[in-house]
């Protein structure tokens, strides 16, 4: 891995509820390198947006809470940042691709509006300036007559369109992370394809890293350095992404890859991992997954385990592999 860039360290975002506390994300710790893409990988509810909320310090108090833990950005813990740091850190130093474009654009205000914005705020430049760079980063992700567009409003564009200004919105600070959640869901498959490409130029051109969240392993396999695989708030499996293809460990991940459909593969049915995500209410005693896997041995059902290494770069939480160095 390269010099790190962010490091997570036992992280632990709570959300108070009458029903009871959930702990959506409970001590995940993981590193982001300079330049390098991580993916977070999980079932819906897994905790992987709550984690990139948690970085950004967006979580709604009440009812959500950080509970502990430490988010150190470029050897700075972002949650002991004072209102006005954090503020100068979201979207000039981190920025964020929303999963849906439309809820995360402001319908009243034009594109070039939404995107000087940012621009005017963090980089103190003026409003003809900010138009100019506003027009060359939607050039930069490939809209078609963005000085048009610049003057449009998020409803008169198409949703891969939107998309590409969440983009172009994300990097006009040239940021040092992007967190990606989720940039292709809803879009067809063509255009998936053409946002990955410009996310993938995008990093070597200014030579940012990024934060993918998806539950997509194809664009996992296409995109990522590193993966980290999380369940009901908690990491059960990291390693470099090669290696977690070639050689699964977790049940869970390698029920995930399972699921992936292959190209002349005769199935009648995809593979889905049988039984239900738990209440995060109430969680079952021992490993969380354990009521679904065929694996589980008596103590998964009693003791939970902790994140060990098996290999190098590549550690699990499964009592298969107690014997990890």
């Amino acid at each position: 891995m390269e010099e790190k860039l962010l490091e997570v360290r036992n992280l632990r975002t709570y959300f108070y509820t009458e029903e009871g506390v959930v702990k959506a994300v409970d001590d995940v710790s993981f590193k982001i390198g300079e330049k390098e893409t991580l993916a977070v990988v999980g079932e819906s509810g897994c905790g992987k947006s709550i984690t990139a909320m948690s970085i950004m310090r967006l979580i709604p108090n009440p009812p959500g809470k950080i509970e502990g833990g430490e988010i150190v950005f470029k050897g700075r813990d972002l949650l002991k940042l004072d209102k006005n740091e954090i503020r100068n850190v979201r979207g000039n130093q981190i920025s964020v691709i929303f999963q849906e474009p439309m809820t995360s654009l402001n319908p009243v205000f034009t594109i070039g509006n939404q995107i000087e914005e940012s621009l005017i705020l963090h980089k103190g430049i003026g409003k003809s300036e900010a138009r100019k760079v506003a027009i060359e980063m939607l050039e930069l992700v490939k809209i078609p007559r963005a000085g048009n567009i610049v003057n449009c409003y998020p409803h008169e564009l198409s949703g891969g369109m939107r998309q590409r200004v969440m983009i172009a919105m994300a990097i006009c600070c040239n940021p040092k992370l992007i967190i990606a959640d989720e940039p292709t869901t809803a879009l067809d498959v063509t255009i998936q394809a053409q946002i990955l490409d410009i996310l993938r130029d995008l990093k070597e051109k200014v030579n940012t890293s990024i934060m993918l969240i998806t539950h997509d392993l194809g664009v996992v396999a296409e995109m990522a350095d590193y993966v980290v695989v999380m369940y009901a708030g908690k990491i059960v499996e990291e390693s470099p992404v090669i290696e977690l293809y070639k050689n699964p460990k977790h049940p869970y991940t390698v029920g995930l890859l399972k699921s992936k459909p292959r190209i002349n593969h005769h199935q009648d049915m995809l593979y889905s991992i049988p039984g239900q995500v738990p209440n995060p209410l109430d969680m079952p005693r021992g490993c969380y997954f354990n009521p679904r896997c065929s694996m589980a041995k008596d103590i998964c059902r009693t003791i939970a385990p902790e994140l060990k290494k098996v290999e190098e770069g590549h550690s699990v939480s499964c009592w298969l592999y107690e014997g990890g160095e």
